[in-house]
């Protein structure tokens, strides 16, 4: 199995066309083997956008909400960054193929210690693990040019706040159950931060000294099964650090993290629906405009103060056309005028009636016909294409002129 190709196309598809533009974090998400993070027997599902089991009751992050909460701590090349919830080290792996050094704190010793062996194996030197309380942070380490945290807490941890760097962001969602909210903080004083909301989520809880008790709700509620993942054991915690956001009771079955339906969802797929109707709209105007000739998307009527010309837009190379012109009534000679240029595309087969003379200045072509003040002229120059392709032409009637253009199908 191509893996390469099967992450590229999860970069493609579940990050880049749902908004992710940071290329730093595209690149990241690129490189990182996910399937080296999943449980043996599971590396076929790791680039769905979902989350999967990893035992201890826990999950890897779904990669769109990873990637979101990359790119919106803003990470740099030199940034020392802590993120609270290794689980599988996934995020960890992405972090550190970004940012200069990255501190990670979990909570079960079990899954620790298998990150480890995970980032020793890829060569991921740059990224210290301890099992801990992530509420807590790492004050040893702080401070921090950037906080991650993939667990959602009932309010943001005193500890976290303190640990960042002046100008540091600390990324974490807020609050409880249904209303979540994923926040983004920047640190812009000893005292000071500036807080941004960044959508409705749904993340299992932190847990913690500063955040929720291990009898939380959610914490304790048995979870179905993923597809093709190990489902978790009776009553065993889901990932406190950014596991399935799959609950029991009120809760919607949502993958975890998604932004919530009426915030994300809804909006792209309302993006999709206008995309898919505007294209169809354009490939049912392509072809009623190619259904024979006369199609009513085939011609442009120009509007000139002496008359009016019938012009065809869409043409099919070697194949006549007609541009039919209309003088107004006159009692002086009528002149239509067109560019030489424009007869590359276009050479003219026949004029009926016959013009009165023909004349050549300034890279323009003339044609003259008789007055006629009883009624309007109405003119056909039989057209013969030649050259496939867009095409412009300057059209002129007395001393107006206008600028039509047209497709020549091959």
């Amino acid at each position: 199995m191509d893996m390469t190709r099967i992450r590229d196309r999860m970069v493609e598809h579940h990050v880049t066309r749902r908004g992710i533009r940071d290329q730093s974090v595209i690149g990241a998400m690129r490189m990182v083997p996910r399937e080296k993070f999943v449980p043996p027997g599971s590396e076929e599902f790791a680039y769905e956008d979902a989350p999967l089991s990893i035992g201890e009751g826990q999950t890897i992050s779904q990669p769109f909400i990873v990637a979101l909460m990359l790119e919106k701590a803003n990470l740099n090349v030199g940034d020392k960054v802590l993120e609270v919830g290794t689980g599988s080290g996934y995020a960890s792996a992405l972090i550190s193929r970004i940012a200069r050094h990255v501190y990670s704190i979990e909570r079960h010793e079990k899954l620790a210690f298998q990150a480890r062996e995970r980032f020793e194996k890829l060569g991921y030197r740059n990224i210290d693990v301890r099992v801990g309380d992530g509420s807590k942070g790492w004050a040893k380490a702080a401070p921090f040019d950037a906080i991650i945290v993939s667990a959602g807490a009932p309010e943001v941890p005193t500890a976290l706040k303190e640990q960042l760097h002046l100008g540091g962001r600390l990324i974490i969602p807020v609050g409880g159950g249904e209303g979540q909210r994923l926040k983004r903080f920047t640190r812009t004083g000893a005292a000071a931060f500036e807080e941004e909301d960044l959508g409705g989520v749904l993340f299992v809880p932190l847990i913690g000294e500063d955040a929720w008790t291990a009898s939380h709700p959610m914490y304790t509620a048995t979870t179905p099964s993923l597809p093709g993942t190990i489902a978790p054991k009776p009553s065993s915690p889901p990932n406190a650090q950014g596991g399935s956001m799959e609950k029991i009771h009120k809760l919607p079955a949502l993958p975890e993290g998604v932004l919530d339906h009426s915030e994300f969802q809804q909006r792209f797929w309302a993006v999709q629906r206008i995309s898919w109707i505007v294209f169809m709209l354009l490939l049912v105007t392509c072809l009623l405009g190619l259904l024979g000739r006369g199609g009513p998307f085939s011609r442009q009527t120009l509007l000139l103060p002496d008359g009016s010309v019938d012009f065809p837009v869409i043409s099919r190379w070697n194949a006549p056309e007609d541009m039919t012109v209309t003088f107004t009534p006159s009692s002086e000679d009528r002149v239509l005028t067109i560019d030489a240029a424009f007869l590359q595309s276009f050479s003219v087969q026949g004029v009926d009636p016959p013009q009165k003379a023909t004349f050549a200045r300034d890279g323009r072509i003339g044609y003259v016909f008789p007055a006629d003040a009883s009624g309007p002229t109405q003119i056909v120059f039989r057209l013969q294409t030649q050259l496939p392709g867009p095409r412009r032409a300057l059209i002129g009637m007395g001393g107006e002129t206008r600028t039509q253009s047209t497709f020549i199908f091959p």
